[in-house]
């Protein structure tokens, strides 16, 4: 058995894929299937005390789409409710949802994580600059506030978003989408696809998550189907 992602804790049968596949349409399956040897977890992103639901959800619905598959959620003042920011993307992600930030900082670094804090300052190192040898979680802040300095305690390398206009700075969920779409287009250039992209076995262990979540009735599917 291997366990489902943060947000349910449900535990899903390691031939799930196989046994459940099938009753997907041709195209479904070859669907899921392209996607999970497209996803990575080099890159994380981390969003700490986001106040609008619509800029967690457009920063969860960039980091699918350009491939990444784990995001961190920091709530520490109640303003994340998961049903409704991850509402239609949310089980294609692994989402873990903290309430302070030294232990999401801490979680982040026993994973191999090198911190970096997007800044609104020109003067910091250039988004193009950012080492990509080492995994990254990147870290945006509130609409308001932008990044607790608690994270400073933890941060590894800042960057910015290099700009040419009056603008000073970007919303968040535009910030994110940026930096998102650049690094996982320099991952996949600049590294091989062993180190970018998830192993064989933990593309398994997500087409079994994700063909579990299907239909409310896999479970009973699967009992029958491989009993």
């Amino acid at each position: 058995m291997q366990p489902n992602n943060l947000e349910t804790g449900t535990v899903i049968p390691d031939d799930a894929w196989e046994v459940l596949a099938p009753s997907l349409s041709a195209h479904r399956r070859q669907r899921m299937e392209a996607v999970a040897e497209q996803r990575s977890h080099h890159l994380h992103l981390v969003l700490q005390d986001i106040i609008n639901p619509h800029n967690i959800s457009a920063c969860m619905r960039s980091a699918e789409a350009f491939g990444l598959s784990r995001v961190s959620v920091v709530n520490s003042r109640a303003f994340f409710k998961p049903s409704t920011a991850s509402k239609g993307v949310g089980s294609w992600l692994d989402l873990a949802v903290y309430t302070s930030i030294a232990g999401c900082a801490t979680e982040l670094r026993r994973q191999g994580y090198r911190l970096a804090m997007g800044v609104p300052q020109q003067e910091a190192p250039s988004l193009e600059e950012l080492a990509m040898a080492e995994p990254l979680a990147l870290i945006f802040g509130n609409e308001h506030s932008g990044i607790s300095p608690e994270w400073l305690n933890f941060i590894d390398l800042t960057f910015t978003i290099p700009m040419r206009g009056f603008v000073e700075s970007l919303n968040i969920s535009v910030s994110a989408a940026i930096t998102m779409q650049r690094l996982s287009t320099r991952g996949r250039s600049e590294l091989a696809a062993a180190q970018y992209f998830i192993s064989s076995a933990e593309r398994k262990t997500l087409l079994n998550r994700w063909v579990w979540q299907q239909r409310p009735s896999m479970p009973q599917e699967y009992l029958r189907k491989s009993g």
